[in-house]
């Protein structure tokens, strides 16, 4: 069962917003895909793309279709994925996606207690943050995302968990000499280097709205990452620092890092999982989901 092969088209060019790179990716001649798009134009009866030097431009009329586009191809994934786990409720590859809060502190627990009870499933994990992680989620390439939850959002066929208060500090070297203060306002945060993990605009947003609201002007990052461990060998260093979560303390202080002792934090957010309801059919997702529930739960009693 696949998408009709000119909207399947017509939604990589979208993406992609470059000919050339559509057509690779769905192993077509340009000529090919250039006349599936011109198909899906006659039966239209409007144009959906204009050229320009910067790519494939959807018009306003191509902007409206891919919406529903989006939908439909949704519509295959989630009847596909259903299907297959009634025909069968083993997975062969399990694919994670989850940032840093989630990663050290939960999925290696997780991922031992599934491969002691699903030993044929290989389990596969994608680093990133959500944002990053929800459109291969949407597309099927995984199964499962942890990360922050935008609550704001409706999506008919994507379940979200809430598992997890999280609040977003100002990672810091112990050594860093602010770490000897009994209390840092947003002041004292003026004029020195950030990092921002990852193509990240929600923790960046976040970090602006702390200092607006202590009336400062907000810093420039000086450094962008897409390698959280970069990130903390830039931390280790001593001169810069990076919003993480607070909750992450416990397993970076073996390696000499904590959050610094705000006054109050940057920002608080809910974290937890986007799921497919199609996949619960399958049994390894719905244990998952359930671990990282229960070791939430334990891990927030402690006293």
């Amino acid at each position: 069962m696949s998408i009709d092969r000119n909207l399947a088209a017509f939604l990589i060019v979208a993406e992609t917003g470059n000919l050339t790179l559509a057509a690779e990716r769905l192993g077509l001649a340009q000529p090919s895909l250039t006349k599936r798009l011109k198909l899906l134009e006659e039966e239209y009866g409007a144009r959906l793309f204009e050229r320009h030097p910067r790519g494939m431009l959807l018009t306003p009329i191509g902007r409206e279709l891919l919406d529903h586009a989006r939908r439909i191809e949704q519509r295959y994934l989630q009847a596909r994925e259903a299907i297959e786990a009634e025909k069968s409720n083993r997975l062969e590859v399990l694919r994670v996606g989850a940032g840093p809060l989630f990663r050290r502190p939960y999925l290696v627990r997780a991922f031992e207690r599934l491969r002691a009870e699903y030993p044929e499933t290989l389990l596969e994990l994608r680093a990133d943050v959500h944002l990053q992680n929800l459109p291969l989620l949407r597309r099927g390439a995984l199964d499962i995302v942890f990360g922050a939850l935008m609550l704001d959002r409706d999506e008919e066929d994507i379940e979200t968990v809430p598992l997890i208060p999280a609040h977003l500090g100002a990672l810091a070297q112990m050594d860093h000499p602010l770490h000897r203060r009994g209390s840092v306002s947003a002041r004292d945060l003026t004029g020195i280097p950030w990092v921002l993990y990852s193509d990240d605009p929600g923790t960046a947003a976040m970090v602006r709205g702390f200092f607006v609201r202590n009336g400062l002007t907000p810093p420039e990052f000086a450094v962008q990452t897409t390698s959280y461990e970069f990130g903390l060998d830039l931390v280790a260093s001593g001169r810069f620092i990076m919003p993480v979560p607070q909750e992450l303390d416990p397993s970076l202080e073996a390696i000499r890092m904590r959050s610094l002792p705000l006054e109050a934090p940057i920002d608080s957010f809910i974290a937890g999982a986007y799921v497919r309801r199609s996949s619960l059919s399958y049994p390894i997702i719905r244990q998952l989901r359930e671990i990282i529930r229960d070791l939430a739960v334990s891990l927030y009693q402690r006293p």
